[in-house]
């Protein structure tokens, strides 16, 4: 493979990270779809040097993902899954969630809004469909009322 090639894709992944956060997996993804003649081993290599130079870090951009979801009011499982889905190896979200600490702020005073028009049958199903485990519900709708 040309070394013109490697360069054009590592210059479009920086391109790529440039505008948002991506997991190693999704990266590849996307860079293999641009650059289908990439052999494995030009993509190995590729990954390593966006690690080497700092570029790309699994841990950091899943935390800020993890941030901005506690603060649209989203439980940890639902987040867990979505990391999953963006392709973040379950050690690194499992890390996140563990060190991470969880803020229940922004849904309290999201259920306090919501709680004099809703029974509590549906905020416990509002809850549950944010994500949140059961004893989460019961503890943030005992804050809430």
């Amino acid at each position: 493979m040309e070394r013109s090639t490697f360069k054009e894709a590592f210059t479009y992944a920086l391109s790529l990270l440039g505008k948002r956060d991506y997991s190693l997996s999704a990266l590849e993804r996307k860079v293999k779809e641009r650059f289908p003649e990439l052999e494995k081993e030009e993509l190995e290599l590729l990954k390593r040097e966006l690690l080497k130079s700092g570029y790309i870090n699994e841990i950091e951009s899943a935390r800020r993902y993890f941030l901005r979801k506690v603060e649209k009011g989203w439980g940890k499982r639902k987040i867990a899954y979505h990391l999953r889905s963006l392709g973040f190896p379950e050690e690194v979200i499992r890390e996140v969630e563990l060190t991470t600490p969880f803020d229940y702020t922004y849904i309290e005073k999201e259920i306090s809004k919501l709680s004099s028009r809703k029974s509590r049958e549906q905020l416990k199903r509002f809850l549950l469909q944010r994500g949140f485990s059961f004893s989460e519900v019961s503890h943030i709708l005992k804050k809430v009322k």
